[in-house]
């Protein structure tokens, strides 16, 4: 399995890249308008999650066949990849890194550290998911 990691970094970057400049987007728009810091890390996550997942639909999209491009199918893939991670990641992992990040080191350093550590923990469990769908599509 760690034979594919020129393809998850393929796969994910431009994602994260993506998902970065959203988590700090969210944390900074949400928290601008004075809530407490647990909400303003649902923001962050909920940006994260805005930027990271439009780059992943669109990506898989435009690598499907132009005749065969398929909404349902493109986001069932995503769910079959993302689904369990994100549920988690989303509602636990990530805002629970981010309001401790930011408690601990402050808003510039505490979101990215944050986004970091919740992402060590997203991609142990999406990368399962996908090289199972991978097999899957394979066989």
């Amino acid at each position: 399995m760690l034979k594919n990691w020129r393809e998850w970094l393929a796969r994910f970057i431009p994602a994260e890249l993506a998902g970065i400049a959203g988590s700090y987007a969210g944390y900074l728009l949400v928290s601008g308008a004075g809530v407490s810091p647990v909400v303003a890390a649902y923001g962050a996550a909920i940006g994260e999650n805005c930027g990271y997942y439009t780059v992943v639909f669109f990506r898989d999209w435009f690598a499907m066949p132009q005749g065969q491009r398929n909404v349902r199918k493109v986001t069932s893939a995503m769910m079959q990849d993302f689904g369990v991670a994100e549920l988690l990641d989303t509602l636990l992992v990530r805002p629970g890194f981010t309001l401790g990040g930011v408690y601990l080191m402050g808003e510039a350093l505490g979101i990215i550290v944050a986004k970091f550590s919740a992402d060590a923990v997203f991609y142990f469990i999406t990368i399962f998911f996908w090289e199972r769908r991978r097999a899957r599509e394979q066989s």
